[in-house]
């Protein structure tokens, strides 16, 4: 795609707008020391095309496992703590 340079553009702001390296653009705009540009300059902007985002269902599906695995952690956790208070309550009601 092509960009016209505007007031105050530079090399770097350039790249970073469109997510490709400064020595990519100063390679295939065929620039030459000390890489300056100017306001109205037309630089051809390499761009690959946009990889598709992710399915939804595939980035749901993962965090619904992520969270089971916690759930079962928990649950386990939950367990022993219950454990652990049935025994201080069978002690406590001992005789002594």
């Amino acid at each position: 795609m092509n960009y016209v340079v505007r007031p105050g553009d530079t090399l770097n702001s350039i790249a970073a707008r469109f997510g490709v390296s400064v020595s990519e653009l100063i390679r295939v705009n065929r620039l030459t020391p000390p890489y300056l540009v100017y306001p109205g300059q037309t630089l051809y902007i390499p761009v690959t095309p946009e990889p598709r985002p992710p399915r939804p269902d595939a980035n749901l599906e993962r965090r619904v496992e992520r969270l089971e695995r916690q759930v079962e952690r928990l649950q386990t956790r939950v367990n022993r703590l219950d454990e652990q208070v049935e025994d201080l309550n069978r002690r406590i009601r001992q005789p002594r």
